[in-house]
């Protein structure tokens, strides 16, 4: 094999890496926390717009950030850790509609959400998402950047 051919096929090779490098950083878990998060999305073509802290948290301990994506809300919840973030994850039910928060000293508080839509509860990282809706689009765009939804309709 000459010079020539070695090298064109070097540079393929290279090539291809770069775009399985490229994808395989778009791929839900290079989505860790907020600010990843937002980049994912912008990165997809979106228009994405931060709104501030939500008025009202499920969770509790920890306020919510309202995002718009192409004009629909979303609101995310960042934790200080994984750990933190899964269990509040276990406070959802499957269905979305119900949560349960429990507290270390034997107290809680359960909610029952009558949703006008359908729920949507997706996480990774240190990150749950939460979209209320049927759109199809951002259903899809949530999860690739999150994975499957572990919670909602």
């Amino acid at each position: 094999m000459n010079n020539k051919k070695l090298a064109a096929i070097l540079g393929c090779c290279a090539v291809f890496v770069a775009v399985v490098v490229a994808i395989a950083s778009l791929s839900p878990r290079a989505v860790a926390d907020y600010s990843t998060l937002l980049g994912y999305l912008r990165s997809s073509g979106v228009v994405v717009e931060e709104k501030g802290e939500a008025s009202w948290s499920f969770f509790y301990d920890v306020k919510g950030r309202r995002v718009t994506v192409d004009e629909i809300s979303i609101v995310v919840y960042e934790y200080d850790s994984a750990g933190a973030m899964e269990a509040d994850a276990r406070c959802v039910s499957p269905d979305g509609f119900g949560i349960k928060k429990h507290w270390g000293n034997g107290t809680g508080l359960a909610q029952q959400v009558s949703w006008i839509d359908p729920p949507h509860f997706y996480k990774a990282g240190r990150i749950i998402v939460f979209c209320c809706g049927d759109d199809a689009s951002m259903i899809n765009l949530l999860q690739d950047a999150l994975g499957k939804q572990f919670a909602g309709m």
